[in-house]
């Protein structure tokens, strides 16, 4: 079958046929439809990161539909459409986490990686059975804009482990991003009264804020109260996620779902007296995809505007660069088999 392959010595992703996975016991084979092709996978062959042995088959958030099961019992039937959800991780609090055809995040994840190391990238997945959620019949979202769920559903657990209350205002910090984007959908949707942008692409930010007239962008100077911030910014500058967290009200907290690696010089005295917090929230629960795809049946996630630049398998050198130059906002990379 085809399928996109991390291979040793080699810095890009290469495009291989490659036999049909076996089925094994607890696992589920799903025909995959689109796969999701975030920027970051740019660094995945030549990086330093942790992968599955190589050669593997990468892969991140997909949908499907199933065509076998290993198990009986399973729930999931064939020819029921499925999001994938690359995350994998063990029972209890150790840190072994870490995603299918990706990455871990400790060397713990080794053995996750090990034995699930083959990702969706291709034209069949077959992967452990916590990691498939139904897709409602309601839910008539074509499946090159449904496999960023996984950025929805990471932006709605950093809201959740928050502390979130309904009918404030948000701000969001990295909004012209793919995470960013999603969240202020997002933020709308569960009740946000309005939802404050804050990032650097200015057209892309004021995209997003056309799409609803509670969204708006942020002047450099502003300084109006907030009740949250969702923090989705990457990269080695801190100021800004500290000067959000001091406009805080009080009992108003912050969480950070992005990849900021700079250290943050809180006030920490001006977080107590207001009994604000600081939370940290990575990716999402397998059972918060059912939310969102909830919201979106409902039409409270409104999908319609965003965009999705498709790619072969076969062309996964082109879409990764087209990825890496063009994604953001409303728009993202999918590779369709």
């Amino acid at each position: 079958m085809k399928s996109v392959r991390v291979v040793t010595g080699n810095p890009q992703f290469v495009p291989q046929n490659i036999e049909r996975p076996k089925l094994s016991a607890g696992a589920v084979r799903v025909r995959i439809q689109a796969a999701f092709l975030p920027p970051y996978f740019e660094h995945l062959p030549s990086g330093s990161w942790q992968t599955p042995p190589r050669p593997f088959t990468p892969g991140q958030c997909a949908i499907g539909v199933v065509e076998e099961t290993a198990d009986q019992d399973c729930p999931l039937r064939q020819g029921q459409s499925v999001y994938c959800d690359m995350y994998i991780e063990g029972a209890g609090s150790e840190a072994d986490h870490g995603f299918i055809g990706c990455f871990g995040l400790t060397p713990a994840a080794g053995r996750h990686l090990a034995k699930w190391p083959n990702g969706t990238f291709a034209e069949e997945f077959v992967g452990p059975e916590h990691c498939f959620s139904p897709i409602p019949d309601g839910v008539r979202t074509p499946p090159e804009i449904l496999c960023r769920l996984g950025w929805f559903a990471t932006a709605l657990a950093g809201f959740r482990r928050g502390g979130f209350q309904p009918g404030g205002v948000v701000a969001i910090n990295g909004a012209a991003g793919l995470l960013g984007t999603s969240a202020a959908v997002v933020a709308l949707a569960i009740g946000a009264a309005q939802v404050r942008l804050v990032g650097r692409r200015t057209s892309v930010l004021r995209e997003v804020a056309a799409l609803d007239s509670r969204i708006v962008v942020e002047d450099p100077d502003d300084h109006s109260p907030l009740d949250f911030v969702l923090d989705c910014a990457g990269g080695e500058n801190a100021s800004t996620s500290v000067a959000l967290s001091e406009r805080l009200r009080r009992f108003g907290n912050v969480a950070f779902v992005g990849g900021l690696t700079a250290r943050a010089a809180f006030n920490t005295s001006l977080l107590m007296r207001n009994s604000n917090s600081v939370v940290g929230s990575f990716w999402f629960p397998h059972e918060l995809a059912a939310d969102v795809l909830a919201l979106i049946a409902a039409g409270a996630i409104d999908l319609a505007a965003f965009r999705a630049e498709t790619f072969d398998t076969d062309q996964i050198v082109a879409a990764m660069k087209h990825s890496v130059q063009h994604s953001g906002g409303l728009v993202h990379v999918a590779l369709k088999p």
